[in-house]
Formats: C-alpha cells, sequence, structure tokens
C-alpha cells in the first residue's frame, strides 16, 4: 500500500505566513498516522515547493525510518523548460529531494504523459536514484461544465516504453487515470 502526502496548501514563510518547522510537524503527524496504518511506502507528491517537500521527506525519515519514501514534484512546461510553479528546476529539484534522503524520486501531475519523457531525461541525467512518473491523463479540458481528460488508455500506454528505456523504474497515473490506462 502506497500512502500519499500531498502539499500542505500554504505558502511557506518567505514568500508566505506559514512556518517551515509547522508544516514538518504537520507532515511527521500524518506520515506517523499512514506508518502505524500499515503503509508499505510513503508518495510524497504533487509537491512546488522544494522546501516543503524536502520538510515533508525528512518528516518521513524521522517518524517512519523504516518505510520507502519517494518524492515527486510537479513540474510545467515554460519557454525556459521545466520548472515547479515556485520556479524549481528538475535538476535542483532531484538534488533537493536527494539530500532530504528521499529513496526514489519523480514527477507527477502537471502534465500529460508526452511531457514526461523530457522530464524523465533530465532526472536521469542528475541521479542514480529509481525514478518515479505518474502523468496526469493530458491536460484537463472542461466540456460541457464536465473535466475531461482527452489521453486514451491506449495513448498512455503507447508512451511506457520510452519512460522505460529513459530508466524510470516506476510508472503510474494521477489525474485523470483508471484503472483502464494502468492495464493498457
Amino acid at each position: 500500500v502506497s500512502a500519499s502526502v500531498g502539499p500542505s496548501g500554504q505558502l511557506l514563510e518567505p514568500y508566505g505566513d506559514t512556518s517551515p518547522d509547522d508544516v514538518e510537524a504537520a507532515f511527521a503527524e500524518q506520515i506517523a498516522a499512514l506508518a502505524s496504518a500499515g503503509a508499505d511506502v510513503l508518495c510524497i507528491e504533487t509537491m512546488g515547493d522544494l522546501t516543503e517537500a524536502s520538510r515533508a521527506v525528512k518528516a518521513a525519515k524521522t517518524v517512519a525510518p523504516g518505510v520507502p519514501v519517494m518524492a515527486t514534484m510537479t513540474f510545467e512546461p515554460t519557454p525556459r523548460g521545466y520548472f515547479t510553479v515556485m520556479g524549481v528546476s528538475v535538476e535542483k529539484a532531484v538534488a533537493g529531494l536527494e539530500a532530504a534522503g528521499a529513496d526514489v524520486v519523480g514527477s507527477n501531475c502537471g502534465t500529460g504523459i508526452a511531457d514526461m519523457g523530457e522530464i524523465a531525461r533530465r532526472m536521469v541525467r542528475a541521479t542514480r536514484l529509481p525514478l518515479l512518473i505518474q502523468p496526469n491523463a493530458g491536460l484537463p479540458e472542461t466540456r460541457d461544465g464536465n473535466v475531461v481528460y482527452t489521453e486514451t488508455p491506449e495513448t498512455f500506454a503507447a508512451r511506457v516504453p520510452e519512460l522505460l528505456e529513459i530508466g524510470v523504474s516506476i510508472v503510474g497515473g494521477c489525474c485523470g487515470t483508471t484503472p483502464d490506462h494502468t492495464r493498457a
């Protein structure tokens, strides 16, 4: 069982009014509960702030030292390359997550599977840790008042061999993916 630990939704100091120590304490409380419930792995995911992600990894290593920790950041394409919403590059994210003690690093959410190939290539060059990639089933679109993800299970599955060839160890799915995407 992989237990998900997502972002706090708060802006950390100095950009916001939330103390990194307070966020780490909250993560520690959540992670202790997940570990005591029997989680086999912790997945710290959908992070945009490297400080917050690093604090979550450190909390996991402190309160659940025997449970492996996967940590993923969410990147968006920009004219200068892929960055998190807080301006963290792929390379800086990998280095920071590795330094914090993550056992697996990677990317989730933010983009569809097509963009994840370049993100994975950059990650492979930056670390020897196993990589986790969990793309969305495309970017969400609103149609007739409903949110729709346009990447079909077949489109999604067709890109997986590329990710494996690049060196990705674990491929999963994020927003819009279904059991059909996983099966494919």
